[in-house]
């Protein structure tokens, strides 16, 4: 039985008999030298955390200051998704990577730029607000994927609504949204919109962008999403662990310092020993395990869709997000069963039971959550905070950001187009041959070819269905009021219709191309039918002829 001598642990306590409070911590402070675990707590919790804010705003005040940018691509957009996940992809170019001197002394941070989406009294805009050193950067990767697209520089639009509440024209209602589980999970991205066999896409964008547009005067919805890029490796090494948990792969367990210390002298003993006199001190090798190794193959069709979201979205480039939504409108015209319900379950379109989901974090950041103890202080708090958070763009204040790659920001930011909607499967084609001579055979009148080929047109939907939205997200409102340089902009106009018309022209040239494509070999199609149908019809008069003269009919082989 082991024996533990308590004595210095009774000397210890004995110093303190007798002594007042003040006595007991002059002791423990200086004498222990608890003092030094103090200090490092202030330091390191209340101290540095406001030194960084100070150098980090002290370094943010000489970069150069943020720009709007106002996006408008034509209605009749031809680009995919694929085209906005390349423009995220193309936005990491800002990525910096910073020396611990420019950290901790200079200040230095990765900074952050956002997509925005606004409707202004039913007018919807795309906007991106980035840091002026930024915008050659975001235009190069706005007109490389739309190189129709046309791009303004505007004033902030939050300015055109109070900042104080509550006050006597105004009220707002707002939340922060976060990933509803694991962020290395992704969310339900634009592919699964897309139907496996029609291939037609339901893009969840344009039922968002119709409530947008239903409001009315006196409303604006504001959504933000602010975006701060991620290392290249930024969830590899995560990932891969939760794979491996998903999958039921034991990881090893971490040594720790002692563990590494003592290993090579163990390992050293035990293989001495081993050649020696054959004996392993270590338990020899491992036992083999019985049970059955986990696999891939053994998981269900829900963790195999969780494995395989984490390794595409941990390959992908991604930014730690924020997603913020404000409703602000005049009091009198609160509709918040439009803008804060039916917004709520637009967003909420990107969410999958078995993956990953936006959740509104209404306890957390929602403006009227408070709902006891000093209801009213508390919200009036909540709601000049949220609109400060927004206005500013702040990264720190509400819920963590968590990041979204590349494929999930293009599914929840793009803009609307028209889509293919093509059969997946081929018609299968049949070899034809003229019937036996002694069927009945009726014929039956044939139509023009025009009236044939409008038949089969009519029959046959086109390969190209056209999305073109009833809202409009392509106007000029939103420049006209808020563009710093509403002259330019108004010069421009010209050149922008001119380049419009040309763009209809262009598309109609299209899809007469695309008819007249169609209707050729329908139109082939058709004069194989008729030179058949004559063929046959000949076929049939010889034979009618041959019984009516006695003959041979001419279509039967001479037998000597």
């Amino acid at each position: 039985m082991i024996e533990i001598d308590l004595t210095y642990f009774y000397q210890f306590l004995a110093q303190f008999e007798g002594q007042s409070t003040f006595g007991i911590l002059y002791i423990l402070l200086f004498k222990y030298w608890l003092w030094v675990l103090f200090v490092y707590i202030v330091l390191r919790y209340l101290i540095y955390p406001e030194y960084r804010l100070y150098i980090g705003g002290k370094w943010a005040s000489k970069q150069p200051g943020p720009v709007i940018l106002a996006i408008d691509v034509p209605k009749r957009n031809e680009q995919s998704i694929q085209a906005m996940e390349n423009f995220f992809d193309h936005l990491q170019g800002a990525h910096t990577t910073f020396t611990k001197w420019g950290t901790y002394i200079e200040g230095e941070f990765m900074r952050s730029l956002s997509v925005e989406l606004v409707s202004i009294e039913g007018n919807i805009q795309f906007l991106i607000r980035c840091p002026g050193d930024w915008r050659n950067l975001v235009e190069a990767a706005v007109y490389s994927q739309f190189p129709d697209a046309e791009i303004t520089e505007v004033e902030d639009y939050v300015n055109s609504v109070p900042k104080d509440y509550p006050n006597d024209t105004h009220d707002i209602w707002g939340v922060e949204f976060t990933l509803s589980a694991n962020p290395l999970i992704p969310l339900k991205s634009w592919q699964k919109f897309e139907h496996r066999f029609s291939e037609t896409f339901v893009d969840p964008m344009a039922a968002l962008l119709e409530t947008m547009s239903s409001i009315g005067p006196g409303e604006q919805i504001w959504v933000q999403y602010i975006l701060t890029p991620l290392a290249v490796d930024w969830g590899i090494k995560q990932g891969k662990e939760e794979v491996n948990k998903v999958i039921g792969i034991k990881s090893k367990p971490k040594q720790g310092f002692f563990g590494s210390l003592f290993k090579f002298p163990a390992d050293f003993i035990n293989e001495f020993t081993d050649q020696l006199a054959g004996v392993n001190l270590g338990g020899g090798e491992e036992a083999k395990v019985d049970e059955k190794q986990p696999s891939i193959m053994n998981l269900t069709s829900a963790q195999k869709e969780i494995v395989d979201g984490i390794e595409r979205k941990t390959a992908k480039w991604a930014f730690n997000t924020k997603i913020r939504y404000l409703y602000v409108a005049e009091k009198d015209k609160m509709n918040k069963t439009l803008g804060v319900n039916a917004m709520i379950g637009s967003i909420k379109q990107w969410t999958d039971v078995n993956t990953n989901g936006l959740r509104p974090m209404l306890k957390e950041t929602g403006t009227n959550s408070p709902q006891y103890i000093l209801i009213q202080a508390r919200k009036k708090w909540r709601k000049n905070q949220f609109i400060r958070a927004y206005i500013n763009r702040d990264t720190v204040v509400g819920v963590p950001a968590k990041p979204l790659c590349s494929e999930e920001l293009a599914s929840l930011w793009h803009f609307p187009s028209m889509y293919v909607k093509a059969p997946l499967l081929k018609k299968t084609e049949f070899t034809k041959a003229a019937a036996p001579v002694g069927l009945p055979v009726q014929e039956a009148p044939l139509k023009p070819v025009e009236d044939r080929a409008e038949q089969a047109h009519q029959e046959t939907p086109e390969e190209e269905k056209q999305f073109e939205p009833t809202f409009d997200y392509d106007s000029d409102d939103f420049e006209m009021q808020f563009a710093k340089d509403k002259d330019k902009f108004k010069k421009t106009r010209p050149v922008r219709e001119d380049r419009l018309a040309e763009i209809a022209k262009e598309e109609k040239e299209k899809l007469a191309e695309i008819k007249k494509q169609e209707a050729e070999p329908q139109k082939a199609k058709e004069t194989k039918k008729e030179t058949e149908s004559t063929k046959l019809k000949e076929e049939k008069e010889d034979s009618e002829s041959d019984k009516s003269t006695g003959a041979i009919p001419g279509n039967i082989p001479f037998i000597d």
